[in-house]
């Protein structure tokens, strides 16, 4: 099995591009260092090949610098990352396996095939992987953290084991790791143990007092929690890292609305338009605030902004119908404003009629929504409808 991966390795390296001769001349300590050196050269061109998505030119190095250094365990872990970033998944999952059988005291060729395997959501092979990879190190923090992504998508086969389980090892053998950290303290929220995740994530925002994505994580997990001050002035705190993150101005609009402080929720909802000129994000936001607050009419206000960015936005279109439907109470409708109120109930019917002729996700919906308007047509007047 080892001979059969060897040469299919070699093959690799071979289409790659990357011939190199081998000399039988025993190489002196001098030239052992240079063939060192030269593999780290190649390693660090490659990584940097693939941070870029270059991935043909990352190959050829990493498989240079295996040339150059057939123990440089790293660079078949670069090398079966950047197969992976061609999207050439079975050449990623032979340099894995070859990783695996070459360098047995490693967990580098199982985690390498665990996270493979969570990308194509083969999670039984993903968490047989990640349990071999622990069978050779029991504290591997990157082979918890992959487990515990694979206990996001399935019941563990180990029962001593739970995604919040494995998140919290990943943390404690590699404090470090922030995406490890993040999962953590969305699993501890996800089990409702708020103030473990707070506290948990204050540490690691005081760790690291220049980064932003922990302050985000701390701010997110306040609002989660409904302490929207405290999360208005986690995110602020965050805007003086970086002005540019849609998110923050979100996350403080809703804090704001949860605060029902509405004026102020719709300026910062309105600075999220800036970032996303030509997004319907903000507009949808904001309606919905609206349509929270039985506020109507700003509310399609605010549709009718966002259906002019993307006349056929479903979630608009859904919202719209919505409200023009709700905007008709049936108990206020007189001689006076009986035509008004029909025009109201037929705009909102070709909303969902549009929906319907758009065959998308609110089908279902928009067929009880048209039942609904039947019905409030026959609420309004039994004797015509």
């Amino acid at each position: 099995m080892k001979k059969f991966l060897f040469i299919a390795l070699v093959i690799i390296i071979t289409m790659a591009g990357c011939e190199t001769t081998q000399t039988e001349a025993k190489v002196n300590d001098v030239d052992k260092k240079d063939n060192i050196s030269d593999a780290l050269k190649y390693y660090d061109f490659g990584k940097e090949y693939l941070k870029n998505k270059q991935y043909d030119s990352a190959i050829k190095n990493y498989a240079n610098a295996i040339n150059d250094s057939v123990d440089f365990i790293d660079a078949y872990v670069g090398l079966g990352r950047s197969y992976e970033g061609k999207l050439d998944y079975t050449r990623a999952e032979s340099v894995y396996i070859f990783t695996k059988e070459k360098f047995t005291k490693s967990t580098a060729g199982n985690n390498g095939l665990g996270f493979l395997y969570l990308k194509l959501k083969q999670y039984d092979n993903s968490e047989k992987a990640f349990l071999n990879a622990l069978a050779i190190d029991s504290a591997d923090a990157k082979s918890y953290y992959g487990l515990g992504q694979v206990y996001d998508k399935k019941k563990p086969t180990a029962k001593e084991l739970s995604s919040l389980k494995c998140y919290e090892k990943s943390c404690e053998f590699d404090p470090e790791d922030l995406a490890a950290a993040y999962a953590y303290s969305k699993a501890l929220m996800k089990a409702e143990k708020y103030k473990e995740a707070i506290d948990f994530l204050k540490k690691v925002s005081e760790d690291h007092p220049t980064f932003v994505e922990p302050l985000s994580n701390l701010a997110e997990a306040y609002l989660e929690t409904k302490q929207y001050q405290e999360a208005i002035n986690t995110y602020n705190k965050v805007n003086q890292l970086d002005s540019t993150i849609v998110n923050t101005y979100l996350g403080i609009a809703r804090a704001y609305q949860g605060l029902k402080k509405y004026d102020t929720a719709e300026q910062y909802f309105k600075r999220m338009v800036v970032l996303m000129p030509s997004s319907t994000i903000p507009y949808l936001y904001l309606s919905q605030m609206y349509l929270d607050l039985n506020n109507y009419s700003k509310a399609i206000d605010n549709l009718n902004l966002a259906l002019a960015k993307n006349p056929n936005d479903e979630n608009a279109l859904l919202l719209i119908a919505q409200c023009y439907f709700l905007k008709v109470d049936p108990n206020k409708v007189n001689d006076a404003n009986y035509d008004e109120a029909m025009k109201i109930l037929d705009t909102s019917e070709t909303y969902f009629n549009k929906l319907i002729a758009l065959n998308g996700k609110f089908v279902k919906e928009s067929n009880t929504g048209l039942e609904n308007i039947k019905k409030r047509r026959r609420e309004i007047d039994p004797t015509r409808w």
